[in-house]
């Protein structure tokens, strides 16, 4: 176990202030349009869901019961 935690926090150290210069850079704009990942647009709900979700969180009665 602690062999998998030493190299797993070498990872982090190590790819931390990478991707960190990464952004930093903007080295993103050089990769190709292809294998960036796609976009999703946001989710849109029926109009009769709008009373019930806010911000993807159920939102309860005061009488009702909480889970």
């Amino acid at each position: 176990m602690s062999f998998f935690l030493g190299y797993f926090v070498w990872g982090l150290v190590l790819a931390v202030p990478l991707y960190w210069i990464g952004w930093r850079l903007r080295l993103a704009r050089f990769v190709p349009v292809w294998l960036r990942p796609a976009r999703s647009r946001p989710l849109q709900l029926p109009a009769q869901l709008d009373p019930l979700l806010i911000r993807g969180q159920r939102r309860f009665d005061q009488t009702g019961p909480r889970r």
